[in-house]
C-alpha cells in the first residue's frame, strides 16, 4: 500500500472515529467530570464557553485588581483560576452542589504543574466559580 493510499485511509478513518468516540456513553463519575474540565482548561474550549467567559471577564479583571495587583502576578497568571471557576459552574451537578462539598473534588483535578499552586489561586477559583453560578440564576 502506498503512502498515498494510507493518507487517504487516515482521512476516512480519523473522522470516522471521532464521530464513534463522541457517541460512546460519556463516563458521568465526579472524578472524570472534573478531570475533564482541568483538561478542557488546558486545551481550546468551544466559541460559545469562550464567549460566555470573555462576557464576563471584566468581573474577573475587577477582582483581580482588588485582591492581586500587588501581589507581583499579572491577571493573566490568575486568569485559568477564574475561568477553571467558571467553568466548573457551567456544569448542572456542580450547580447542585455547594463550595464545601466540590471544593475537594475541584483541587483533586487543579494541575499545579500547569496552573499553580492550589492555595495561592483557590480564592480566585471560588470567585470564578460564584460568578459562574450568579450566571445560571444561583
Amino acid at each position: 500500500m502506498g503512502a498515498t493510499n494510507i493518507f487517504r485511509l487516515l482521512i476516512l478513518i480519523i473522522p470516522l472515529t471521532w464521530v464513534v468516540l463522541r457517541l460512546l456513553p460519556a463516563d458521568h463519575s465526579r472524578s472524570s467530570h472534573l478531570r475533564g474540565i482541568t483538561q478542557s482548561a488546558e486545551e481550546y474550549k468551544s466559541h460559545e464557553e469562550t464567549d460566555l467567559f470573555l462576557r464576563h471577564e471584566s468581573i474577573f479583571e475587577a477582582h483581580y485588581q482588588s485582591h492581586y495587583a500587588t501581589s507581583g502576578q499579572t491577571y493573566q497568571h490568575y486568569r485559568l483560576a477564574y475561568k477553571y471557576g467558571f467553568d466548573l459552574a457551567q456544569d448542572r451537578d456542580n450547580q447542585k452542589m455547594d463550595w464545601k462539598r466540590l471544593e475537594p473534588l475541584a483541587r483533586q483535578n487543579w494541575n499545579e504543574g500547569i496552573m499553580g499552586p492550589w492555595n495561592q489561586h483557590q480564592k480566585a477559583i471560588l470567585y470564578g466559580w460564584e460568578q459562574g453560578i450568579k450566571n445560571h440564576g444561583g
